[in-house]
């Protein structure tokens, strides 16, 4: 999994999350959430402590026991003030953590998962052709692969079974509003291409929630984690959904495959 974040302090501090997400949220400077917060900016919190291992609670927005609980263990393991609000200094914490953060796979594509009879496998249906890209994804794949020729690197394929699960996952974070590499419907982005069908030697996927394919692709590439999937060598195939929807406004995946 790879996240992208991007701090800008002026009067207002904006957060670029990207998981490959992009969350923007303007705060003020002085800046901090707690017990009984509601909005976007407790949801972005919430998604990034889940991808630390910290939150295990449903992502709602809604800052309540679990997540004041959640803040308390981050802030244990990272030698901060133990206060269950995410304070300025606490946030940056978070921001970089979850900027380390990186989910790619390679060698040999796990087996696909078993599912008893009683849960059968039931892919949502996709709300656009598996052929053919929004105008949107097409910027977004334009953008990734000029990042990619100026590192020297071949452009990304197309994939159209990769655009398919890419636009499925997007849909399902906002369905079932999580916003996490790990699908309830799926599993992992592995788990998932070997579920369509999809083969590979290496894979890796990035997630973004945000208002403009612009803003996403600057805050992955800023993103060490991102921008190491985008100009991975060993990939030669994309796949890339992008959703209207979600907290942010538009939920963004980028599924990759080596072959």
């Amino acid at each position: 999994m790879k996240l992208s974040i991007k701090l800008k302090w002026k009067k207002t501090v904006w957060i670029s999350l990207l998981c490959g997400a992009l969350l923007t949220l303007p705060i003020s400077t002085v800046w901090g959430v707690g017990k009984g917060s509601v909005g976007a900016d407790v949801f972005a919190v919430q998604g990034m402590l889940a991808s630390l291992g910290d939150f295990n609670g449903t992502i709602t927005g809604q800052y309540g026991t679990l997540t004041t609980t959640a803040v308390q263990n981050f802030q244990r393991r990272y030698g901060l003030p133990v206060t269950g609000t995410v304070d300025d200094k606490t946030l940056q914490s978070i921001l970089w953590a979850y900027s380390q953060l990186k989910i790619t796979m390679k060698s040999t594509p796990i087996p696909p998962v078993n599912r008893t009879p009683s849960q059968p496998f039931k892919p949502a249906p996709s709300t656009y052709p598996i052929t053919g890209l929004t105008a949107e994804e097409e910027q977004m794949i334009q953008m990734v692969n000029q990042a990619r020729a100026q590192a020297g690197l071949k452009a990304l394929i197309v994939d159209s079974a990769l655009t398919q699960t890419a636009r499925l996952k997007s849909q399902d974070m906002i369905n079932l509003n999580y916003f996490e590499h790990q699908s309830p419907t799926y599993g992992s982005p592995f788990d998932m291409m070997n579920q369509f069908g999809i083969t590979f030697q290496s894979a890796g996927e990035n997630i973004a929630c945000n208002q403009t394919v612009a803003a996403a692709h600057q805050a992955l590439m800023n993103s060490q984690g991102h921008r190491e999937n985008i100009l991975n060598s060993s990939f030669t195939h994309i796949g890339i959904g992008i959703i209207n929807g979600g907290k942010c406004g538009q939920m963004y995946t980028q599924q990759f495959v080596g072959r």
